[in-house]
């Protein structure tokens, strides 16, 4: 027993002088203390001076002496009765101080555990003793170096401060987060890559910021970072190609990776002082053809350029690179490329949606639309297509023949005459007036000077047509389908410009007017001027019930826009369901 006590004063005395000779640290221990749990704290200041509001905070420790035959100490065990009142008081650093038989001291030992690290690892405790009744848990202990120890003692103060107020109560997940959460997560060290090694003794601990209080609520279980991720000002060439995306990974492990084109990845073993390259096909067209003719030419030169200097790779990795297919593969993404270009498709093509019938419908259109070859494809009358390759949707029209084969259209470079009704009772009308708010909403090939063209040409050739507002509508309605913000403004700027056309020759049109309007209030708030003229509509057709609730709508006045939408018969409330003015009147409060 006396050996055990002078062990432990032994202890407490090589670490008190440990700890003192920080300028920053003052220790508060006692020598052969009897309490059961705790020996003493460490108080943490700000600067030199005693004053007490330079105390930053007090760190509650636990001492412990050992003088175990062994080359290392990894752990040590703590009772488990102890750890819970640690936890529920704001977390302990505990401290192993290793005496050599002569009472040397050998090394000191550390294991800083905040709250949470103490309830996670009672929790695992639990799980792994549910069938012995063992009352003492080992934990995982460290080298303390005398550099880390003044930041170490200040993070436990910090997360014991944030974890303290939540140890009590059920913890969060992530997926008990909202999608637009904000995280945050705290580590010391002298470099973003340090966070590999504290990670190494410390649990890494996630905190929520909510949005209204803003309070950082941490969550359950720590995280381990498996890599960094740093934007670089790095330019590598090769030959003509140039890339400035290039992305520094670091591991754990020290290694470092470089991503850029993304198609490419360089590591740079240090033992062998070479660059390996890795080459995997980008999803998108435009960089898989960028990269695919990179590739090819680093093949063919042998080196890179980064940052100036010229980097040779091994002859191995040149041949390597040389038994590659390039021209297979690289006809296929040009066969692509030179499609769309034609087809004035601007949208990048997604090579991860490009499966079978992607390939069937490209060379579909392409045996139509740019080798001009007749084909099959069943239809016994003139059909609208829809035809989708990979993400990108290309709208064309089908022309059958007697023979069972036929002609595809495209209908912004060959846009067809069509006309409604029949006998004398019909009106001739844009080919694009067929379209339907989901047509609209996906098209990738649109020509929008086409689709004005086409109403354009019923006015140069006096014929009997009728106004575009159908069409507005229907692409207004679109652009309230639209989840892609960008998407939603392209539509809207389509409806706008068919709009200007429409009231340029429906001038005295109150529907024309109010469709132009619904198309300015989705991206503006209304002005004065527009707000009357809408006043204007409501008084002066007020038997117009339909004219009345778009005007009350656009006027955001609900108890005008109720009444009025009571006033539509039946008929007319469900054909309105479809329309984005709806939409408008569900919004109004």
């Amino acid at each position: 027993m006396a050996n055990n006590r002078k062990t432990e004063t032994l202890g407490v005395s090589y670490l008190s002088t440990f700890i003192d000779k920080h300028e920053l640290l003052q220790s508060y221990f006692e020598s052969n203390d009897k309490t059961p749990v705790w020996d003493g704290e460490i108080h943490v200041l700000k600067s030199t001076s005693e004053k007490k509001e330079e105390i930053f905070g007090k760190v509650p420790v636990q001492i412990k002496a050992t003088r175990q035959k062994m080359n290392t100490l990894k752990s040590f065990s703590l009772n488990i009765s102890d750890l819970e009142l640690y936890k529920s008081n704001g977390g302990v650093v505990l401290f192993v101080v290793w005496l050599s038989e002569n009472n040397d001291l050998k090394e000191i030992y550390y294991k800083s555990l905040p709250p949470l690290s103490i309830k996670n690892l009672l929790k695992k405790s639990r799980l792994n003793n549910k069938t012995t009744n063992s009352k003492k848990l080992s934990v995982q202990i460290f080298k303390l170096d005398e550099k880390e120890m003044y930041p170490m003692l200040v993070d436990f103060i910090n997360n014991s401060q944030r974890q303290y107020s939540f140890i009590n109560i059920d913890g969060k997940s992530v997926k008990d987060l909202p999608d637009d959460k904000n995280l945050k997560f705290y580590f010391y060290g002298t470099g973003k890559e340090k966070i590999f090694s504290y990670q190494e003794e410390h649990d890494l601990f996630i905190y929520y910021i909510d949005p209204i209080t803003g309070i950082e609520i941490p969550l359950e279980n720590p995280i381990v970072i498996e890599k960094i991720e740093e934007e670089t000002d790095l330019i590598i060439k090769i030959g003509e190609y140039a890339f400035q995306d290039i992305k520094r990974h670091r591991f754990p492990d020290g290694s470092v990776e470089l991503y850029f084109g993304e198609g490419f990845k360089m590591s740079f073993d240090d033992k062998n002082k070479q660059f390996t390259f890795n080459y995997t096909r980008p999803d998108m067209l435009s960089k898989a053809i960028k990269c695919i003719h990179a590739f090819e030419e680093l093949g063919e030169i042998g080196y890179f350029d980064l940052n100036g200097k010229k980097i040779e790779l091994a002859k191995k990795s040149k041949l390597d690179i040389n038994k590659y297919n390039f021209q297979k593969e690289k006809e296929g993404l040009i066969k692509i490329s030179n499609f769309m270009e034609k087809l004035g498709v601007q949208k990048d093509v997604d090579l991860n949606d490009f499966d079978k019938q992607s390939q069937k419908n490209l060379n579909v259109l392409n045996s139509s639309l740019v080798l001009k070859q007749r084909i099959d494809l069943n239809y016994n009358e003139w059909k609208l297509l829809l035809l989708k390759i990979a993400n990108i949707h290309i709208l064309a029209f089908y022309g059958p023949d007697i023979d069972n084969s036929g002609t595809i259209i495209d209908i912004f470079n060959e846009t067809p005459w069509c006309r409604r009704g029949e006998g004398e009772d019909y009106s001739d009308i844009s080919i694009f007036e067929f379209l339907e708010p989901n047509d609209w909403l996906k098209i990738d090939n649109c020509n929008f000077d086409s689709v004005i063209g086409s109403f354009q040409r019923l006015v140069d050739n006096n014929m009997k047509y009728e106004n575009a507002n159908n069409t507005i509508v229907k692409i207004v309605a679109a652009a309230d389908m639209a989840e892609d913000a960008s998407r939603r403004d392209i539509l809207l700027n389509w409806a706008q410009r068919l709009s200007n056309w429409n009231l340029n020759y429906f001038k005295n049109s109150e529907m024309a007017i109010i469709n132009d309007l619904q198309i300015k209030y989705r991206v503006r708030k209304l002005n004065n001027k527009e707000t009357e003229t809408l006043t204007n509509i409501l008084v002066s057709n007020h038997n117009n019930n339909e004219l009345c609730f778009g005007s009350s709508v656009l006027l955001k006045s609900k108890p005008q826009a109720d009444f009025f939408w009571s006033k539509l018969d039946s008929e007319i409330q469900k054909r309105y369901l479809e329309f984005p003015i709806y939409n408008l009147y569900k919004k109004l409060s």
